[in-house]
């Protein structure tokens, strides 16, 4: 309990609220989620709260969605798998997370994890959304074609190849 009450008084002057059960690992720092969810949200032009809850076990790993106040969102995410991401992975992830607000704010009812993944492609590389997509399958999430995630393989323009000779 003193850990949660830590961690939501070194964030209540933010516009991002974290809230935490018992930490079961090392996990960042509530003005480091912080940090990195006002960012992602100025970066993809969300403009409402995001509530972000540390919880000891979610099936999902992490999942956003309105807050049952409104008016904002919440997030919630899985301490354990929090603690396996890197710094690279753990901005994708929220930007994915992020990428569901803004489909929920802008479309309603498209919903789906290729669009939130396009949406979280405007602020993190397709490469690291594949290496955070290998971490969600080794925690135990239904293993799905990465097409399926993220869409096609951009594919390079014609004369722009790498093998291509210069002029």
């Amino acid at each position: 309990m003193g850990m949660a009450i830590a961690l939501l008084a070194a964030s209540l002057a933010r516009p991002c609220v974290v809230a935490a059960e018992r930490p079961l690992a090392p996990v960042p720092t509530a003005e480091k989620l912080c940090g990195i969810v006002s960012d992602l949200k100025a970066r993809l032009q969300i403009s409402e709260p995001v509530v972000v809850s540390l919880v000891r076990h979610s099936a999902l790993m992490m999942s956003i969605g309105p807050a049952r106040h409104g008016g904002s969102f919440q997030l919630e995410i899985d301490a354990t798998f929090l603690a396996r991401l890197t710094d690279e992975e753990l901005e994708a992830a929220i930007a994915h997370e992020l990428g569901h607000a803004w489909l929920f704010t802008h479309h309603p009812y498209l919903q789906t994890e290729e669009l939130a993944n396009q949406i979280a492609m405007r602020v993190v590389t397709r490469a690291t959304l594949e290496r955070l997509y290998g971490k969600v399958w080794k925690h135990g999430a239904t293993r799905a074609e990465l097409a399926s995630m993220l869409g096609p393989e951009p594919r390079a323009a014609a004369g722009l190849a790498a093998d291509s000779p210069e002029p």
